[in-house]
């Protein structure tokens, strides 16, 4: 279907045209009618039957001129003219196709189709001719440019080759503007194929200016690596030791297990640098600094004994080297601070001397020495167009004193000046940070006592004490201190917070008011902390995270002044600051994921030591790793840059595999991913044949890197031995069965089987045991034991006791026992359904059943017999479910509905389960997964512990949550108001006009809060938008007017009692707090 263009004068007419196949033949259906008049004027012309060759168009591409158009067919392109004024004028065909190679799709004489067509966009020059210029694609990446003109014939004057994707692409395809005169950017993706975008140049090759990921269509999904973990091992992000995996695109190409992964992207900018003896000798810190000769980066390595300064050139070409022969520095001393300034310094800092070198010829380094004292603590801090000031803390004896200092050029010599006097600290710095705040020098210092200590000084003046703040537990040193601000919205800072990572393993968020700070009385005379603490004092708690169990390391992130970046236990957080900072968990935390473009697999090992280059570069510095993170990995570095993204985005890990997936589980018991899929062999010898496709099972490794470690293990996963099937037998699913028989524990594999008939009633199908047996050296062996032959497909299949299955087999639902002393299976128990089973899950003696048209069941098992307990009211097509606590059974189906229904403790008289709530998504779900929430989400309030993670064809990742009663009815009651704002719901429902803002139950389907409304909400000015709609007046158009609470007054009194409902006593009611613990109600869960 395609819209004509009219002919010139006549711009108001609207010609649709229709290619409709109905019995056994192809018509041009026209329709036309006057954009002006209504649509039920529309006029049907008279059909045209498409003769053979061009029975079976590709493409139907509209031209610009009297209503022409083209159809792409197999190898050949044709117009058709004249199609309003009788039987269209079919002009001579081009053929499309003459030596064109195949690359890797299609088979011998089937050639691949044309899939996609696009305009150019830059301007032609053609001499006021008449012509269309059209790119096609075709599904194996063939781009042809085709010029059609009018005043020619044949009209289609030329087509040739303009280039190779190498993409398999059967989805999307066009041309972007790039604002100029030369050139086009084309975009194209698929299914079976990551998206890209190409340059191209007239005359030219088609160069690829970037990949776009694609990981639809996603299918099953899985839970890896499952296990009770406590305290600060689940606090950040879902449980460490869960991971979500689901099965990803398909075909032999492109066919992958995906690995689920939410967060900040931090992509491999170059080869991984190996470090060799330097990383042996470990690493306690390390500093990126330019390299004003624009070679590359100075990366200074800190050792327990001594310090390696290492040049990494910009050029991958070449190898880092050590620069051990610059004698101007300090190596065979520890490093405790690094850093440099806008005119060139390199500053080293060590417990005995301050040395600084000039990247400029002609300028003497200093080298400042310390006999009586040393340095235990040091920071910089460049003040815009100002000097680099450097704070540091030296011990004489045991007594601790506080320094700042500046560096400058004097007489051909850098120059280091004292400031101020020093300042007595009461006990041991622990870490030092230097900020730069209103026009003023700010110094926290943390101690072993437990205390941050603030201090302020004007530029050139000594410091003045301030504050102290206390940490209140056990181990609650700080061992590393950063100053974020608090953006509440774009370019609008809310306020300025200390983030603080302390040694046993939690962070402290402290709001630090400048204001109140201002006002305080200097402390100089006596001892500096004994007066009392002000009513309003400069440092308050704004919220705690626990992370880990170790200390923590934290550093400003360089690219974003609200982000910091977080080190604890060997993994990267990012936390950014987007809302209000008195509003509860203000911070958005996410997991840093490394990723390497040029292999999907790639996953960082454990982080000893990371750093980040400055973002902002000096005039005259090289921008080479400009803000980019440096990561050592055992004795791996990694270079990578950091997103910029203010929320987190999906990651995806891509472990390929030889062809479509089909199903996928893990193995507790062997710590692997059970994967079954399928592929397709393509033989290019002999005579043309259909495409056969062979049935796969693999154990693959979560851990598993196929790009680097083996390039070609992805094709080797295999390990069926194939003789074993039959002709035209499709593996369903893969389920592990440990059955026991008390004493001795069996490793077992269920594969349920389709085999296919001369027709779908005469399929039949089998149950494949498989035993499972891992040698010494670790690879597992799987050995067909025996099979259960049925007459019917068996859909599905889940174990259930020690030793008994349960299987879908056609219409009925089977229990099977096998004998552990006998070696065989006893009599089959069955009860009959009105559709095939898609689904069975176990819970206790409850059997839960979904089938594909007749909804959802649920069973007992009780003396050995399948007793039925309720069912579902209706019945849905296609239907999945997952088994929630308090008896909620969630159940999806392919009409992209989920319905929650309810099992009662005892079997009702109709047997029904009652419908509690029902949701319509955009897509289907596919499979469904339980994932633990970070604890500071399951602290909110109206939030379980436990999110539920759906996936779709399109590549779409839910999240599903239940709210409890008072939760809902303050959600419904702010969605109610956002549907009537074309701002946050551009397509409200129909007659939204005439719903009530209260809340009510009594239509399930209006239970739904749809989580992508409230999104939008919090993105389009929350605050602002929240208060007009409270706030807004009586709208005398009746479409527009509140069904209740229609003025202002009643409508902020009932929602104030709504908040006051859901929150507890201690959280503030102001729509602050309302819309960050909304932002923290719909982080995702992943």
């Amino acid at each position: 279907m395609e819209f004509l263009h009219p002919s010139k004068g006549d711009e108001n007419r609207v010609i649709l045209l229709l290619i409709v196949a109905k019995d056994q033949k192809t018509r041009l259906v026209p329709f036309e009618w006057d954009f002006r008049s209504r649509l039920h004027a529309m006029e049907e012309k008279p059909s045209q039957i498409l003769r053979p060759p061009y029975n079976f168009p590709r493409l139907l591409i509209p031209l610009t001129y009297e209503t022409a158009f083209a159809l792409v067919c197999k190898q050949e392109i044709v117009v058709f003219r004249g199609i309003l004024t009788g039987d269209a004028t079919v002009g001579q065909p081009s053929r499309l196709v003459v030596h064109d190679a195949l690359d890797g799709s299609g088979s011998p004489g089937n050639v691949p189709a044309w899939t996609g067509w696009a305009r150019p966009m830059r301007p032609l020059s053609n001499s006021g001719l008449v012509m269309d210029n059209i790119y096609i694609c075709r599904a194996d990446g063939i781009v042809r440019y085709i010029d059609i003109r009018e005043d020619t014939e044949p009209m289609i004057s030329s087509s040739y080759r303009a280039g190779m994707l190498k993409a398999n692409l059967d989805g999307a395809f066009a041309t972007l503007d790039l604002g100029n005169e030369s050139n086009d950017l084309l975009v194209a993706g698929g299914d079976m194929c990551d998206g890209g975008m190409w340059y191209f140049a007239p005359r030219q090759d088609l160069h690829i200016v970037g990949r776009m990921r694609n990981w639809s269509p996603l299918g099953d999904i899985a839970l890896a690596g499952r296990a009770a973990a406590s305290g600060a091992q689940a606090m950040i992000t879902p449980n460490e030791t869960e991971r979500v995996f689901a099965c990803s695109s398909r075909g032999p190409q492109h066919g992958a297990i995906l690995e689920l992964r939410l967060g900040t992207e931090a992509t491999t900018t170059g080869p991984l640098i190996d470090l060799g003896g330097m990383a042996q000798k470990g690493v306690v810190d390390m500093w990126a600094l330019p390299d004003r000769s624009n070679t590359g980066i100075y990366l200074m390595v800190a050792h327990p004994t001594d310090t390696e300064l290492i040049l990494l050139p910009a050029s991958n070409e070449e190898d880092p080297r050590a620069l051990s022969d610059m004698e101007e520095l300090d190596h065979d001393t520890r490093t405790i601070a690094a850093g440099s300034t806008a005119d060139g310094m390199l500053i080293q800092v060590t417990s005995s001397s301050i040395k600084a070198i000039s990247q400029e010829h002609g300028i003497s380094p200093l080298d400042s020495k310390f006999e009586r004292v040393a340095i235990t603590a040091a920071c910089f801090l460049t003040i815009p167009a100002r000097s680099t000031i450097l704070l540091t803390v030296t011990q004489d004896q045991d007594d601790f004193y506080l320094h700042h200092g500046h560096f400058g050029i004097r007489d051909g010599s850098i120059a280091f000046e004292e400031l101020g006097k020093p300042i007595l600290l009461r006990s041991e710095a622990s870490c030092v940070s230097l900020q730069w705040i209103d026009d003023r020098i700010i110094a926290f210092v943390g101690t072993i006592a437990g205390t941050l200590q603030y201090y302020s000084a004007e530029p050139g003046s000594s410091f003045v004490p301030y504050y102290e703040y206390r940490f209140d537990r056990h181990m609650s040193i700080c061992d590393s201190v950063v100053v974020v601000t608090c953006q509440e919205k774009a370019n609008t800072t809310a306020g300025h917070l200390v983030v603080c990572g302390l040694r046993d393993g939690t962070m402290r968020t402290l709001l630090f008011d400048k204001d109140t700070s201002g006002k305080l009385r200097s402390l100089i005379a006596g001892d500096l902390w004994t007066e009392r603490a002000p009513e309003n004092p400069a440092l308050s708690l704004c919220e705690e995270l626990s992370i880990g169990n170790t200390s923590i390391k934290v550093i400003p992130d360089a690219s974003r002044s609200n982000r910091a970046i977080i080190a604890c236990e060997q993994r990267m957080y990012t936390l950014e600051y987007t809302g209000h900072p008195s509003a509860p968990n203000p911070g958005v935390i996410t997991k840093i994921w490394m990723t390497d473009p040029s292999s999907p697999s790639f996953q960082s090992g454990p982080i000893a030591c990371f750093t980040q280059a400055s973002a902002k570069i000096p005039h005259g510095f090289s921008n080479f790793a400009a803000g980019s993170l440096f990561c050592l990995t055992g004795s791996t570095l990694l270079i990578a840059d950091l997103s910029c993204s203010s929320e987190p985005t999906m990651v995806p890990r891509r472990l390929p595999l030889s062809g479509t997936p089909v199903s996928i589980g893990f193995s507790q018991h062997l710590g692997k991913l059970i994967v079954t899929y399928v592929t397709s062999p393509l033989d290019r010898k002999g005579t043309p044949k259909g495409r056969s496709t062979t049935p796969a099972v693999a154990l693959i490794e979560p851990e598993s890197d196929f790009n680097r470690s083996n390039a070609a293990k992805a094709d080797k996963l295999n390990l069926l031995d194939t003789s074993e099937l039959r002709s035209g037998e499709n593996l369903l699913d893969a389920v592990e069965w440990l059955p026991t028989d008390g004493v001795n524990q069996y490793h077992m594999l269920l594969i349920p089987t389709k085999i296919a008939g001369k027709t779908e009633l005469e399929a039949t199908g089998r149950l494949l045991l498989y035993s499972l047996k891992t040698d010494d050296a670790g690879e597992t062996r799987i050995e067909l034991k025996r099979y259960l032959e049925r007459e019917a497909p068996l859909w599905s299949v889940a174990t259930f006791g020690d030793s008994s299955i349960l299987y879908g087999c056609g219409n009925d639902l089977v229990l099977q026992t096998f004998d552990m002393e006998t070696r065989r299976f006893e009599s089959a128990v069955k009860i009959g359904l009105r559709s095939p089973v898609s689904q069975i899950s176990v819970q206790g003696s409850r059997l839960h059943v979904s089938t594909r048209s007749s909804g959802h069941y649920v069973f007992k098992i009780e003396d050995d017999k399948i007793v039925p307990q309720c069912a579902g009211a209706s019945g849905r097509p296609g239907t999945r479910h997952f088994v929630m606590p308090d008896s909620l059974i969630l159940t999806t189906d392919l009409e992209s509905r989920v319905a929650g229904i309810w099992q009662p403790p005892q079997p009702q008289l109709d047997r029904t389960a009652p419908l509690v709530f029902e949701a319509f998504l955009p897509s289907p779900i596919r499979s469904f997964c339980k994932v633990t929430r970070p604890s500071r989400q399951q602290v909110l309030p109206g939030l379980q512990s436990e999110a539920i993670i759906g996936t779709s064809d399109d590549g779409a990742v839910y999240q599903l949550t239940v709210l409890d009663e008072d939760t809902w009815r303050l959600l419904a009651f702010v969605q109610n108001m956002a549907m009537r704002d074309l701002r946050t719901c551009p397509y409200p429902p129909y007659l939204v006009h005439e719903r009530p803002l209260e809340p009510s139950m009594a239509k399930k389907e209006n239970m739904h809060i749809d989580g992508d409304l409230l999104v939008r909400l919090l993105d389009r000015g929350a605050i602002s938008l929240l208060e007009e709609m409270l706030s807004k007046s009586p709208n005398p158009d009746p479409e527009l007017r509140y069904a209740d609470f229609a003025t202002p007054e009643h409508r902020r009194k009932r929602f104030e009692e709504l908040v006051e409902a859901a929150f507890p006593e201690a959280m503030s009611r102001d729509p602050k707090t309302l819309l960050s613990w909304i932002r923290a109600l719909i982080l995702p869960a992943l």
